[in-house]
């Protein structure tokens, strides 16, 4: 018995059962939405899409959640790679000739218009190297081939990537804004 109340704790948590609305009995349950996903998608699916329902940056957010949502993981990844890829171009003004790992290379670089001068070298080429790394693992496959992400999560964590990598360059736009 206490493992079953252990499981209906852990499944009202994690909003998969609720209480009933339409019982007078507090111990009135039904299955959620969630909790009906759940039983269709696996926990797997559920647990990748909470992922991304905290915290992700508002252009990632707003952009590549909804694709993640209707099951389009490869075209989620892509798209946040898209947005990381436009937004590095803008802020190093740099032209749409410049795109892919060249443009990160460019960008990042030892002479780089995105490059933190005052920064030791190793964290330079660790910035550059996450981008350009990001983008080639990333955004380029599913931009020449299908990409299946048979585990939710590891798209979740892709585009979750490319979320930091927004953060970085939020953090890169306020240091060349002043």
């Amino acid at each position: 018995m206490s493992a079953i109340a252990e499981a209906l704790s852990w499944a009202r948590a994690h909003g998969l059962i609720a209480r009933s609305a339409t019982q007078s009995s507090a111990d009135a349950i039904f299955v959620t939405r969630l909790g009906h996903q759940a039983i269709q998608a696996g926990l797997t699916r559920v647990r990748a899409e909470a992922r991304l329902s905290a915290g992700l940056h508002p252009a990632i957010e707003r952009r590549a959640r909804p694709q993640f949502l209707l099951g389009e993981l490869e075209q989620a990844v892509f798209v946040a790679m898209k947005v990381v890829e436009i937004r590095v171009r803008a802020l190093a003004g740099l032209p749409d000739s410049d795109f892919g790992i060249d443009l990160m290379n460019h960008a990042f670089g030892p002479s780089g218009p995105l490059t933190d001068q005052t920064a030791l070298k190793g964290e330079q080429e660790g910035t550059r190297a996450l981008f350009a790394g990001a983008y080639a693992v990333l955004r380029n496959p599913s931009g020449h081939r299908d990409i299946d992400y048979g585990d939710p999560a590891e798209a979740a964590e892709s585009v979750a990537t490319a979320s930091l990598l927004m953060r970085v360059l939020d953090r890169i736009e306020s240091r060349i804004s002043t």
